[in-house]
């Protein structure tokens, strides 16, 4: 028996609404493709108005369309070039010069007589500071061996440099590290420098052995009293970059003090780095840095956040956000600003900010901080995220923000790390890289022994060649 198909004849309203529903859910799908799009559109796009003023990235990334600098500091009212009254840097007649020449006239300028056993009437005195002409000096150590009656036989001790029947001295060698480490020549362009300068052949491989020297006498003997110094110092400074070695990633960190400085590679950017270092784990003080979270399981210290970093975030927020975001973040721009001005004018004057009058900034940053947090809850991409973390940061480290308000020994900003790593940075621009982390190593203790030196008056030069006798400069324990 044939069967048939039943067809059922009715309302077409259920088909069309069966299509209905499924295009309904078609557009939905659409609708939320396209927002995600748009997100992530928006979020591309906010990440190439990333520059040095708005983020952590370093001025050299900008590249040659970087944008004008625009300070948040405003205008000081003083003019360019030296402060009034500061004093210059200018050479000074000596009392009593090395050398003296005499330019006596032969014959007077008048009616052409001789001038031998005239009186002279005046004496005007120019004075030239040049370095003679650099010359080798090779001093001989002769170690004499003496017999005595007793049959015994004793030789003297030869001194500490002189090592081998031919050897370079100690001032030669602080001169190499000084080349290569204080002025990032190359290894091969400072064994030429000290060929040309001094007339004596000097191999690369000579001037490698110095570095490693002066580098291990150094590691051994003055990086342990810097890491305590610096350990018990009441506010220190903590950084860290990137340091291109051997091929790889590795990282500058840095722990430093108006007095001190200590720097060290390793391979490793987080806690690893800085247990290493020895420096967080014992330090009891007011740790100033930025808010990467690392530094924050150190909950022995208390931590002061650099506000020129959230600075630049909240510019970003300004540049990347519209409206009621966007406004918000110009408000704790202003009002963070403002309330660091007047705390800097209270310093100047030797006393404490007037409560009253650094109230309103307060508030003001207070409110932009709730409030943006508050408009940005939504959360519904991922550059809206970002804005609402940095507001809820500023909501919940206020205290780490303003701590410079309330101690004033603690400073508004990190920049005292960032100058402390900018030397190393350079040296990488020079260099390109690190040939081993060995090396790197060895850089990192010869510049915290050169930079730690010079913040105490020592002539960097002078500490170098303590260093390569064997007895390096130590600084005082604390």
């Amino acid at each position: 028996m044939q069967q048939h198909a039943t067809v059922v004849v009715g309302d077409d309203g259920g088909g069309a609404g069966d299509e209905a529903v499924r295009g309904g859910g078609v557009v939905a799908d659409l609708t939320a493709r396209l927002e995600q799009v748009l997100g992530r559109v928006a979020e591309l796009e906010a990440r190439l108005k990333q520059s040095s003023s708005n983020s952590s990235k370093p001025p050299s990334s900008d590249g040659l369309a970087k944008p004008a600098p625009k300070s948040l500091r405003g205008r000081s009212g003083r003019g360019p070039g030296r402060p009034a009254g500061q004093p210059g840097t200018t050479l000074e007649q000596v009392a009593d010069p090395d050398v003296i020449v005499r330019h006596v006239p032969a014959a007077c300028g008048g009616c052409g007589a001789g001038l031998t056993g005239a009186l002279p009437v005046r004496v005007a005195r120019r004075q030239v500071f040049d370095i003679p002409d650099p010359k080798i000096v090779v001093t001989e150590h002769q170690i004499v061996t003496v017999a005595c009656p007793c049959g015994q036989r004793t030789t003297g001790t030869a001194p500490a440099q002189a090592t081998a029947p031919v050897a370079y001295g100690p001032r030669l060698a602080a001169i190499g590290v000084y080349l290569l480490h204080g002025q990032f020549l190359s290894v091969s362009r400072t064994a030429e420098a000290l060929s040309d300068l001094f007339g004596v052949p000097v191999a690369a491989t000579t001037v490698a052995c110095w570095v490693k020297r002066t580098a291990l006498g150094i590691i051994d003997k003055v990086l342990p009293v810097i890491g305590d110094r610096v350990a018990a110092a009441p506010v220190a400074h903590f950084d860290e970059t990137g340091l291109r070695t051997a091929g790889k990633l590795a990282w500058l960190h840095s722990a430093s003090t108006a007095t001190d400085v200590l720097l060290s590679v390793h391979p490793r950017r987080g806690t690893e780095a800085m247990n290493d270092a020895d420096v967080l784990p014992r330090f009891t003080g007011v740790a100033v840095h930025d808010a990467w979270a690392p530094y924050d399981t150190y909950t022995a210290a208390t931590h002061a956040l650099c506000n020129a970093h959230v600075l630049r975030e909240l510019v970003y927020v300004t540049d990347t956000a519209t409206g009621q975001v966007a406004d918000l973040s110009q408000q704790a721009i202003t009002a963070l600003t403002s309330l660091w001005r007047l705390v800097c004018a209270a310093r100047a004057e030797d006393r404490e900010p007037d409560q009253r009058v650094i109230a309103e900034p307060l508030h003001l940053l207070r409110s932009a901080v709730i409030l943006g947090a508050e408009a940005t809850t939504a959360r519904t991409t991922p550059l809206e995220r970002k804005h609402h973390n940095l507001f809820l940061r500023l909501r919940e480290r206020r205290a780490d923000y303003l701590r410079s308000v309330t101690n004033p020994a603690v400073p508004f900003d990190n920049n005292a790390a960032e100058q402390t790593i900018r030397m190393p940075k350079l040296r990488i621009k020079v260099s390109g890289s690190m040939r081993t982390l060995t090396g790197a190593q060895h850089f990192a203790a010869i510049r915290s022994y050169t930079a730690t030196a010079t913040r105490q008056g020592i002539n960097t030069l002078d500490a170098l060649i303590q260093a390569a006798t064997g007895n390096p400069w130590i600084p005082t324990t604390t």
